[in-house]
């Protein structure tokens, strides 16, 4: 007997949408089956890719070309028995996505995109945004407890961001290093437009500052903001740096600064 009443459609359920749509390399997904290539399968968002990123093994870069750009074969970093397709950048806009960023590797000439996010809803399904760090993780499990941007540390696991720049870099008693994605109107030239340095990007009000990677890269670390000496661990060696040297020779003085430690 056919169920013709007004409740037809709920009983039913929702219709069968069919599997998720065809994705490109480095392009959105939630599942494998979306992702072009021969054991291509997807980087979701709890393992830091804002929307998911598809990807595939290689051993050359024959796999990972797109007839324009020749893209990087790299050991995967989750992953050190097998290579895979990285997209190279020069700038955040090779990237060609929200929320990913182009940070430099060993050659400071050739990047890599990466996912960066500043709230949860960057991130997609099933994950969070950890936004100290900028990296999207499995919901539920961005840390709670540690030392903020700024903070004392002797070791990662000390900091919400979970990056400790250590005493043995200069960084007396360590700093915790955040990250983030440098606003629009950032290049190596100008630095940044305005009077003041930006604090949007960062929690609690702290600076997005270039992290040196790449000239025209995006991405950036959050420092400690201050305006006077006082903000900072003074008793550490540590001031209020608000004048930064341009790439022109020139010295550009902020109204705010960042906690940087005595030369």
């Amino acid at each position: 007997m056919v169920d013709a009443g007004a409740d037809a459609g709920t009983d039913a359920g929702p219709p069968d949408s069919g599997p998720p749509p065809m994705s490109t390399l480095f392009g959105p997904c939630v599942a494998d089956s979306q992702c072009p290539g021969e054991g291509a399968f997807c980087r979701t968002p709890d393992e830091g890719w804002p929307e998911g990123s598809c990807t595939l093994p290689c051993v050359d870069r024959t796999p990972c070309d797109d007839g324009v750009v020749f893209n990087l074969c790299l050991e995967d970093p989750d992953d050190a028995s097998r290579n895979i397709c990285q997209q190279k950048c020069l700038n955040a806009q090779d990237c060609g996505r929200e929320n990913y960023v182009c940070v430099g590797r060993t050659d400071t000439r050739d990047g890599i995109c990466i996912g960066y996010c500043s709230d949860d809803a960057d991130c997609g399904e099933g994950a969070e945004c950890n936004v100290w760090s900028a990296q999207c993780v499995a919901a539920g499990t961005a840390p709670t407890a540690g030392a903020e941007t700024g903070g004392a540390c002797a070791s990662d696991a000390d900091c919400l961001s979970g990056t400790c720049l250590s005493p043995g870099d200069g960084w007396t008693g360590g700093y915790c290093l955040g990250a983030c994605i440098l606003p629009v109107g950032y290049n190596s030239n100008t630095f940044f437009s305005g009077d003041a340095l930006p604090t949007e990007q960062c929690p609690g009000g702290d600076v997005c500052y270039p992290n040196d990677s790449l000239a025209r890269d995006n991405a950036g670390v959050c420092l400690d903001a201050c305006t006077t000496d006082a903000d900072c661990r003074v008793g550490e060696g540590y001031y209020c740096r608000r004048s930064v040297e341009l790439t022109s020779g020139d010295t550009k003085t902020f109204t705010n600064g960042v906690c940087w430690p005595s030369e």
